[in-house]
């Protein structure tokens, strides 16, 4: 019997660092590597570039900067009500990433173990750590597993299970619960701890060290700290092709730098990218006088310059 095709569903607010682009490589990386899912469905704001998604209008309710987890619940909720979603979706955000080929029925509800086990010091780090030990202790007192489930990877969710499940809890409340530790201690107690499938990139990394540290996991997730010029010429390196999600690709510095050296580096290209993006006045006006041999060897020179910096 052929399992029922799972639909792919996105939450977004209006918080992008990058023009959205965090969605754009994530839905390239499941076109590519993701099998044996339905429609994509974007709940919240949409991207001018995107298309052939299902949209779902959704405003934030509560304060992003208090109760964030709030929002991207009630998104979520949108997402259960509407009979244009499959029963058991999968659940993704825009900056995470399937870079090995798997089913999606297959992706597995991965967990960083027993909360209660942390040390002091963890829950100090951050605001966001403060809702994650508020989700532990309404776990803990409704006798449930209190798993830490909110690990940065995709997860399934069921859409009725997840409407009877989620509103047990006053995640409006106060500064609210996370959302996947709430589901996933009802719905996967005996659920698999995370090692190596997944890896993060939450601070600066050369390409080098992306490339060491990327090469064997099943998922990637990164945040506007790790966001720098080697992790984008990284996603180019792994996802060059647009998706059939886009309708218009991208234009920014370290992009077009990838696609002048992938097209052979030519001339007039590069003038354009120098032109656009390095403000040298007397050298961009000896680049458009036209192209010579020594042009072009100082012209590659300094593109190439910035390739190696990475």
């Amino acid at each position: 019997m052929e399992t029922k095709k799972m639909d792919v569903v996105y939450v977004l607010g209006n918080g992008s660092k990058w023009k959205n682009n965090e969605i754009r490589f994530s839905l390239r990386s499941i076109e590519k590597n993701l099998s044996g899912f339905r429609n994509v469905v974007i709940v919240g704001e949409l991207p001018d570039f995107l298309q052939n998604v299902i949209h779902i209008k959704a405003e934030d309710i509560f304060n992003p900067k208090k109760n964030a987890d709030g929002n991207i619940i009630t998104k979520v909720l949108a997402a259960c009500n509407d009979s244009r979603v499959s029963d058991d979706f999968l659940f993704i955000n825009d900056d995470h990433l399937v870079i090995q080929p798997i089913h999606v029925a297959d992706v597995p509800p991965l967990h960083k173990g027993d909360m209660t086990t942390y040390k002091s010091g963890y829950w100090k780090l951050n605001f966001w750590r403060k809702r994650l030990r508020r989700t532990m202790e309404v776990l803990r007192s409704h006798g449930l597993s209190t798993l830490h489930f909110d690990c940065h990877t995709p997860i399934i969710f069921n859409k009725e299970k997840f409407k009877d499940i989620i509103p047990v809890f006053n995640y409006q409340d106060d500064i609210g619960y996370t959302m996947k530790s709430l589901y996933g201690n009802v719905m996967y107690p005996d659920g698999p701890f995370l090692t190596d499938q997944k890896k993060t990139v939450f601070r600066n990394y050369t390409l080098s060290q992306l490339n060491k540290r990327l090469g064997t996991c099943t998922f990637m997730s990164f945040n506007d700290q790790g966001l720098n010029h080697s992790l984008k010429w990284w996603l180019m390196e792994y996802f060059p092709e647009p998706s059939s999600y886009e309708k218009t690709l991208p234009r920014e510095k370290i992009i077009d730098l990838w696609h002048w050296n992938k097209q052979g580096r030519p001339y007039k290209f590069g003038v354009e990218l120098f032109e656009r993006y390095y403000h040298h006045k007397n050298l961009i006006r000896l680049f458009k006088m036209g192209e010579t041999k020594s042009l072009r060897k100082k012209l590659d020179y300094a593109l190439t310059q910035r390739i190696k910096g990475l």
